[in-house]
């Protein structure tokens, strides 16, 4: 009888995360995504945030129903002004990014993703941390919606939220 209820105890305090298994993953572990959406980032003097036009691309690999890796790039497509780690206002002119995130599956359709990445900007590269949640809304058995948020910290201190939208092909 002690070993009976020595047993349920010891299942009873066990909770691993369990998502829901999601076949079209296994069959297609490859997927390519092009999005638009918009960056805010702060105005020089914190007066307010300006909105810059960006467009992503994304080629992400499925390891197994909960993990993924992704290589993610985006370009801002406007220049804009920000001030320097040294207090200078300096013109970014069309910055591009470029990050390698591991994804980790909080839902069946929710994913949160932080990475390391390079940003171009005026001809110089930086280093940068991206930090985001992502969406999957499927249409069918290999396209998906794909809704983003992201926070790229840049390492020289500014930040930049993107919002975007995409559609998504399995492969």
């Amino acid at each position: 009888m002690f070993a009976l209820v020595l047993g349920w105890n010891s299942q009873a305090q066990c909770h691993p995360h369990q998502v829901e298994s999601d076949p079209h993953h296994h069959r297609h572990p490859l997927r390519l995504a092009l999005l638009i959406g918009h960056g805010m980032v702060p105005e020089v003097g914190g007066e307010g945030v300006f909105f810059v036009p960006t467009w992503g691309m994304d080629v992400d690999y499925h390891l197994n129903d909960i993990w993924s890796i992704g290589w993610h790039s985006d370009i801002e497509l406007e220049n804009y002004l920000i001030e320097n780690d040294l207090g200078e206002t300096i013109e970014l002119q069309t910055p591009m990014i470029s990050t390698l995130d591991i994804f980790y599956r909080l839902s069946h359709n929710v994913l949160l993703g932080v990475g390391p990445g390079l940003t171009v900007e005026n001809g110089e590269m930086k280093t940068l941390m991206r930090v985001g949640i992502e969406g999957e809304v499927p249409m069918n058995d290999r396209w998906e919606w794909t809704p983003t948020l992201y926070l790229d910290q840049r390492i020289d201190g500014h930040q930049v939220w993107t919002f975007a939208v995409g559609v998504a092909h399995y492969l």
